[in-house]
């Protein structure tokens, strides 16, 4: 790719990523244009600064100055775009719901926590997935342009692990501080960002092939992490490319991943010599929660107790649909399977591009993902919070082109 290419790419990638001085025939104003400036950068930010803050405090922080306040903002001066997207999508519509459900479930939860401060909290993240959206569904050239960016960035940080080798335990690698301080998270941020960037490269022949050798720096973390789950979610992943990227050749190299992920276990038998890390017992120890706690849960921010062979686990089952169903009940589970399965449906229905085949695989990953840690539906953003939201909140920005009706 000569010079010239490569500056008109970065020019429409900037033209992309500026907000509109009109829409619709409607002027802009420059207020509405800094907010929503600002918020594109929280957008990236609500991604990359989980792999690059050096605290948490300085993450939250940020959080607050580039999506909370100028997501306020365009809540506001845009509430009527925003009241048509809500009328519009039926999935926000079950999003709201388990919202308004976790937030009633705090007169009922139990514990010594501020339940106004849990309030907050959730109602701060529905503040953010409505910036989100508002920013997001600008174009999908400018979220594909972001995808890049962090795509490439997951590749620099990947490279710089490998060389430094931040090690954890067992001989696992891990990040460097803050969110990515152990193995497992450091594993699904990367693994989510790899799923992300591989139908997202260039098509021209040999310049897919570079993007694709130098994926091939973030799944060589991945496994050096040690992480089951994550390597399992991309297995998956790579065998539904196989069956939804078009070409032989495409094929071929999705089929490479499981192919691979079988190799390493073959020559890695540490990885399943780690057992089922107690899942089955915490499975077992969290059923007569459940069915005392059937229709309401144990409410938004109970610290609720579950049990291991190697000790006792405290507000998590480590698997997200089960903990899911102890804090807001079974009804609660199949409100959020019912929008799951919408969300992936509308994937679905745009996988004929390449950013709506990316979200398509992102939304099996985060599908297999889900089982395996310590995910919940309402919580801070880290690491732990991008597998079930950053598929969610892509396909909500997704829209369906009318020749693909």
């Amino acid at each position: 790719m000569n010079v010239v290419r490569m500056m008109e790419h970065a020019v429409r990638a900037w033209n992309a990523w500026l907000p509109a001085a009109s829409v619709n025939g409607r002027t802009v104003p420059k207020g509405e244009r800094w907010a929503e400036a600002l918020l594109g950068l929280g957008v990236f930010w609500s991604i990359a600064g989980v792999l690059l803050t050096p605290s948490m405090k300085f993450y939250y922080t940020t959080v607050v100055l580039f999506i909370y306040l100028p997501s306020l903002w365009l809540v506001i001066a845009r509430r009527a775009e925003l009241g048509r997207l809500v009328r519009a999508r039926k999935e926000l519509w079950l999003f709201f719901l388990l919202f308004a459900w976790a937030s009633l479930s705090l007169l009922w939860s139990t514990g010594d926590f501020e339940r106004l401060g849990a309030l907050k909290e959730a109602a701060l993240f529905v503040l953010l997935v409505c910036g989100w959206l508002l920013w997001g569904r600008g174009g999908a050239a400018r979220l594909r342009g972001m995808l890049l960016v962090l795509a490439l960035l997951n590749c620099l940080y990947s490279l710089a692990a490998l060389v430094l080798a931040p090690s954890y335990d067992q001989g696992r690698l891990s990040g460097f501080g803050g969110f990515m301080d152990n193995p497992n998270a450091a594993a699904y941020t990367t693994a989510l960002l790899l799923v992300l960037a591989i139908p997202l490269g260039p098509r021209r022949p040999w310049a897919r092939l570079a993007w694709l050798v130098l994926q091939a720096v973030p799944l060589a973390y991945v496994v050096m992490c040690g992480s089951r789950g994550a390597l399992l979610a991309l297995m998956v992943a790579a065998l539904s490319g196989v069956l939804l990227v078009p070409g032989l050749k495409s094929k071929l190299i999705a089929l490479g991943l499981p192919v691979a992920g079988l190799a390493v276990l073959r020559l890695e038998p540490g990885l399943l010599a780690r057992g089922d890390a107690e899942r089955l017992e915490l499975l077992h120890s969290s059923l007569p929660i459940l069915r005392e706690h059937f229709w309401t849960g144990v409410g938004y921010g109970t610290d609720y107790l579950v049990q291991g062979w190697a000790g006792n686990f405290h507000g998590n089952s480590h698997n997200f649909l089960l903990h899911t169903a102890i804090q807001y009940g079974i009804p609660a589970l199949l409100a959020w399977l019912l929008l799951w399965a919408m969300l992936g449906l509308q994937a679905w229905r745009c996988r004929a591009t390449r950013l709506g085949l990316a979200v398509l695989l992102l939304w099996v990953y985060s599908s297999v993902a889900l089982q395996f840690d310590v995910f919940s539906l309402w919580e801070r953003t880290r690491a732990m919070w991008l597998i079930p939201w950053v598929a969610t909140l892509l396909c909500l920005c997704l829209e369906r082109r009318p020749e693909q009706a």
